[in-house]
């Protein structure tokens, strides 16, 4: 093999390896990091992060009455207080729906989807407002 063909062998060799690292994840050796890695490795933890432990704040205040109320009471107590949810900006009933899903879907609340409108129904009556049919979200003006 000749010299030149052999530099650019190497020159393009070096490049492509780092690159394949860096994507690969892979720490180098003597660092912090594949410490860590090679820990984690062995123990199946990783260290970069810790346990916690959050005390949320506890409270006897329930939802105000009415039909529904005892799915608020039952399942969004779970994780908010009745004042945190009763301060919140009033929606309409879609926009209710779309909450109670997020908390299903994105944040695993056990309310079961055949309670879903039922809870929005509620939701909407203590702290709704009514849609303004053919009005844009952002702006509020009729489109």
């Amino acid at each position: 093999m000749n010299t030149s063909l052999r530099n650019v062998a190497l020159i393009w060799t070096l490049p492509i390896l780092f690159g394949i690292a860096l994507a690969t994840d892979l720490a180098w050796p003597h660092t912090t990091e594949s410490a860590a890695a090679v820990k984690k490795e062995a123990t199946g933890l990783d260290q970069r992060w810790t346990k916690v432990s959050v005390e949320l704040p506890t409270s006897q205040a329930l939802f105000p009455p009415g039909n529904g109320a005892d799915i608020a009471n039952g399942e969004c107590l779970i994780c908010h207080s009745a004042g945190m949810v009763l301060r919140q900006p009033p929606l309409t009933q879609d926009e209710w729906i779309g909450e109670i899903n997020k908390m299903r879907n994105a944040f695993g609340a056990p309310l079961p989807a055949d309670q879903v409108e039922a809870l929005a129904e509620y939701l909407l009556s203590i702290n709704g407002r009514q849609s303004q049919k053919g009005s844009s979200a952002v702006d509020g003006q009729a489109s």
